[in-house]
C-alpha cells in the first residue's frame, strides 16, 4: 500500500438490509428477462432489494444508478427516468460509473452517505444491456456484434487510442498474466493449462447451481454433450480455442444483460424494518490507474494491492479472517493472482488450491461461488453488485445449492473496472 494512502474510518457501520439481482442473460433470448427494457430490468433488481429490506420507496433517501456503456442504449441520465420508475420523485439521485467496478464503488458511496448522517437508507442499482443496441429509439433493439461491443467499451473507459483492433485486451488480461504466473512459479505451460482447466471446472460447478447464472451446465455436462470422454480432452479441443495463447475462450467472460441492487441503511434504521442479521460495510477503498496497469511482472498489480490493503486495514482484518473471497475474473487467471495479492493464499500457492478443489463452495477457501464472469456472466456495471449479492446471501446462509457450510463471518469483494479502477469492500456479519 502506498505510504501516502489515507485509510479513514466510518463513524458508524452502515449495513446491507436488502439485495437484489436479476437473472443474467439476454433480453433478446433469455426467458426470465426477455423483452425487458433497461428500466424494467433495473427495477426488477431494485424492488427485490427494497422488498428484502422491508422498506417502501418513500423510505429511500437517495439513489445511485450505475451503467458503464450508456451509449449502447442511448440513455445517459438514468436517475431522471428512474426517479419515476422507482417512485423516488424529488429524491437525490445520480448516474455514476467506474466501469466494471461500478456497484462496488456504489457500496462505498452509499456507506459514506449513511455514515455521515445525511441519509438513512440509500439504494444502489447497476444495470447493463450488452447483447443488443438501440436502433435510435431506446426501446427498439438489434443484436450487437461482439467486436463492436469492445470498440464501444474502449470508449466507455475513455481509451484515448480505442480503435478496431485484434482484441489486445485478451492478451493483456489473459495471455500475459498466465505466462507471467507460470514463469514466476516454475509451472510448465502444459501444467498451467491443467490449472486453468481446474479453475474453469470450479466456475461451472458454481454457475450450474445458481438459478440466476447465464451458464447453467457443468463442464462435465457440456463435454459429454459434445461427445468427449473427459473434460480435459474437451478443454484442449477446437471447441475451446485460444483467445490469446495460452488463454483459452472458456477462461474468458461472457457478456450478458442484467441488473443488481442493494439497500444500505444505518443500524438504527435497520432495526426498524429488518429482522435478519445485518451485514455491515466494515471497510472499502478504490484505486485508479491507467492502461496498462502492470509493468514487467504481469502478476504484480499495485492498483489492486492498494485497494485490498487499504480496505482491509480500514476494516481491521487480516487475510486469515476472510471466510469468503469474491474477485473480478473477466479472465480466470485473476482467480490465481488476486487471492495472492490480498493474502488469501500465499504467493505461488493458489494454483495448487484449485487442483485440490479447495476453492469450491465445499472447500476450505471458497471463492466466486456465483460462477463469476463466465458462469454467472458479466453485465459490466451490474456485476459488482451481483458479487455483493452473492456474498450477502452466503453470509446469511441463503445461497441455495451452493451454500458454504460454515456461513462466512467476513467476506471481501473485489472488482476491477476494466483494469484502470480497483474497488474492494469488506463485509462483516454483525
Amino acid at each position: 500500500m502506498n505510504s501516502m494512502t489515507f485509510v479513514g474510518k466510518l463513524k458508524e457501520k452502515p449495513v446491507f438490509t436488502g439485495v437484489g439481482c436479476t437473472k443474467f442473460g439476454s433480453v433478446l433470448e433469455t426467458p426470465e428477462i426477455k423483452g425487458l427494457s433497461f428500466y424494467e430490468l433495473a427495477c426488477e433488481a431494485a424492488f427485490e432489494a427494497m422488498d428484502e429490506a422491508n422498506i417502501d420507496p418513500k423510505e429511500i433517501d437517495a439513489f445511485y444508478i450505475g451503467s458503464m456503456v450508456s451509449h449502447i442504449s442511448h440513455l445517459y441520465s438514468h436517475h431522471t427516468q428512474m426517479a419515476d420508475w422507482l417512485g423516488l420523485h424529488l429524491k437525490p439521485g445520480m448516474h455514476f460509473a467506474t466501469a466494471c467496478s461500478t456497484t462496488n464503488t456504489g457500496a462505498g458511496l452509499a456507506a459514506m452517505g449513511v455514515a455521515s448522517g445525511k441519509f438513512r437508507n440509500v439504494l444502489v442499482v447497476g444495470c447493463e444491456i450488452l447483447s443488443s443496441e438501440a436502433t435510435g429509439d431506446p426501446t427498439v433493439r438489434k443484436p450487437l456484434d461482439p467486436t463492436t461491443l469492445w470498440y464501444y467499451t474502449d470508449f466507455g473507459i475513455d481509451q484515448a487510442y480505442g480503435y478496431h483492433h485484434s482484441y489486445d485486451i485478451a492478451t493483456a488480461y489473459g495471455g500475459l498474466p498466465i505466462i507471467g504466473y507460470a514463469k514466476k512459479y516454475g509451472i510448465p505451460m502444459e501444467k498451467m493449462d491443467e490449472v486453468m482447466h481446474a479453475v474453469h471446472k470450479a466456475v461451472r460447478l458454481h454457475s450450474s447451481k445458481n438459478k440466476k447464472a447465464f451458464v447453467e451446465t457443468t463442464l462435465q455436462q457440456e463435454a459429454k454433450k459434445a461427445g468427449f470422454k473427459s473434460t480435459m480432452d474437451f478443454w484442449k479441443s477446437r471447441k475451446n480455442p485460444y483467445l490469446a495463447w495460452p488463454a483459452r475462450a472458456k477462461s474468458a467472460l461472457n457478456t450478458v444483460d442484467g441488473a443488481s441492487a442493494f439497500v444500505i441503511s444505518s443500524e438504527k434504521e435497520a432495526k426498524k424494518y429488518f429482522s435478519k442479521d445485518p451485514i455491515s460495510v466494515e471497510g472499502f477503498h478504490w484505486s485508479s490507474s491507467n492502461y496498462p496497469w502492470y509493468g514487467r511482472d504481469p502478476t504484480d498489480w499495485a492498483i489492486d494491492k492498494t485497494a485490498f490493503d487499504t480496505a482491509m486495514k480500514m476494516a481491521k482484518i487480516k487475510p486469515g479472517d476472510i471466510g469468503y473471497l469474491d474477485v473480478h475474473d473477466c479472465m480466470q487467471i485473476y482467480q490465481l493472482i488476486q487471492p495472492e495479492i490480498c493474502g488469501y493464499f500465499k504467493k505461488g500457492e493458489a494454483w495448487k488450491a484449485f487442483l485440490e478443489g479447495r476453492t469450491t463452495y465445499k472447500g476450505d477457501k471458497p471463492m466466486n461461488t456465483s460462477g463469476g464472469r463466465h458462469g454467472k456472466g458479466h453485465a459490466f456495471a451490474a456485476s459488482a453488485g451481483a458479487s455483493i449479492y452473492e456474498a450477502v446471501k452466503q453470509m446469511r446462509g441463503e445461497a441455495t445449492g451452493r451454500q458454504i457450510p460454515d456461513e462466512p463471518e467476513v467476506s471481501v469483494v473485489h472488482n476491477h473496472g476494466y483494469g484502470m479502477h480497483s474497488a474492494v469492500s469488506v463485509l462483516k456479519r454483525r
